[in-house]
């Protein structure tokens, strides 16, 4: 490899990384970063690069949309154990025991949801409390369905701790 498709690869790299750590945060940033210079230096062993700068993106770019299916994945695997757990707890017996556990659970899981970022609490509220469909609730907040999903996905979790 030429010293020069090197060096233009070292200065994408440092481009790149300034770019990423205004979407995602730092460590992040670093990783796709990190992630994409390595993928770049060894295509470019083997191949001819004629734009080091756009290969870096290009890499990044992909990287970027393959960490969100999995997270995408991963995150509503955990919604639906979340939304059958809610159930099975609505539908068991009800003894003082329980009563009094189910009292307690509801008060931490007013205390989590009381703690979620605004637009995260109102997203939640709409699409679990009044029951709107993800288009009908981002209508009302004015943002996108796939907003409200990630806003659900973030309060699903806070509430997976009280649920254990």
């Amino acid at each position: 490899m030429a010293k020069g498709l090197f060096d233009e690869l070292v200065s994408g790299y440092h481009e790149l990384k300034r770019v990423l750590t205004r979407e995602l945060d730092t460590d992040n940033a670093a990783d796709v970063a990190q992630s994409s210079f390595e993928r770049a230096l060894r295509y470019a062993q083997s191949h001819e690069v004629h734009s080091p700068r756009g290969l870096l993106f290009g890499i990044a770019r992909n990287l970027q949309i393959d960490g969100g299916r999995r997270f995408a994945r991963v995150s509503w695997q955990s919604v639906d154990e979340v939304e059958d757990d809610i159930d099975r707890l609505a539908c068991s017996e009800v003894t003082p025991e329980r009563s009094l556990a189910g009292r307690q659970a509801v008060d931490q899981l007013c205390d989590i949801i009381d703690a979620l970022p605004p637009r995260c609490r109102e997203a939640f509220v709409l699409c679990k409390l009044h029951h709107m469909t993800y288009e009908e609730a981002a209508d009302e907040m004015g943002i996108s369905p796939t907003v409200i999903r990630k806003y659900l996905v973030q309060a699903l979790r806070e509430c997976r701790v009280v649920l254990g």
